[in-house]
């Protein structure tokens, strides 16, 4: 769950600048056991179980008022190390594009969007399972400690860096049908194409869709 605020610091005609700062709480379930009664790594639970920290920015500006305007923003977000010693690396966020508006009820938009995560840590101890070299005493038996004092050590399959080109559209329902219904309603569709991804040999992302409806509720009336 992320609680944030924003603030417009350029509210012009043609421009706009907005800050923002969000906070990650951790509400999801972080003690999820396996279908043996393992607990699970923190790379697999639900929740990140730590508070994470995610200012960002945004800005637009119209070229061709009211007809063409480009946007940029860019975000970073740091999470704390949870109580099982395991810490998500950062994340940063850019992206930039454009928005074309053929006519008054559908918006073309074309965008790049970059995003770079850093390597996840984790501080705890280190064992190796026992081997019939270490003796009838100690094989089978408990693992054995190789080092006990690992502060931050980088787990080398996370981390990724991502380039994608996002083409889409935003459809106003209102702008085509009059009605009650479709007042203040729009959807919207995105497709991400990667053009340059590196996932360190974990799962990489591929093509995806993004689709959606937006409807707007005036709550009061002007006088």
């Amino acid at each position: 769950m992320r609680v944030g605020l924003k603030y417009n610091m350029l509210p012009t005609l043609r421009s706009m600048v907005v800050l923002g700062f969000g906070v990650y709480l951790p509400s999801g379930n972080t003690h999820a056991h396996d279908n043996v009664g393992n607990l699970m790594e923190s790379t697999t639970q639900v929740g990140r179980g730590q508070v994470g920290l995610n200012p960002t920015i945004y800005q637009t500006y119209e070229l061709i008022p009211h007809r063409l305007n480009q946007f940029a923003s860019a975000s970073y977000r740091h999470t704390f190390r949870n109580n099982d010693g395991y810490q998500f690396g950062d994340q940063w966020d850019l992206n930039g594009g454009i928005n074309l508006v053929t006519v008054p009820w559908l918006v073309l938009s074309s965008q790049l969007n970059y995003r770079y995560m850093v390597h996840d840590n984790f501080s705890s101890a280190l064992f190796r399972s026992a081997t019939l070299a270490d003796g009838p005493a100690a094989f089978p038996g408990d693992p054995i400690l190789i080092d006990g004092t690992i502060k931050n050590r980088p787990v080398p399959t996370t981390g990724s860096t991502f380039l994608a080109f996002s083409p889409g559209f935003q459809l106003s329902l209102d702008g085509m049908i009059d009605s009650p219904w479709t007042r203040m309603t729009s959807v919207y569709f995105h497709a991400q194409i990667p053009v340059a991804r590196d996932s360190n040999n974990s799962l990489a992302q591929g093509t995806s869709y993004v689709f959606g409806l937006t409807r707007s509720f005036q709550m009061l009336n002007p006088s």
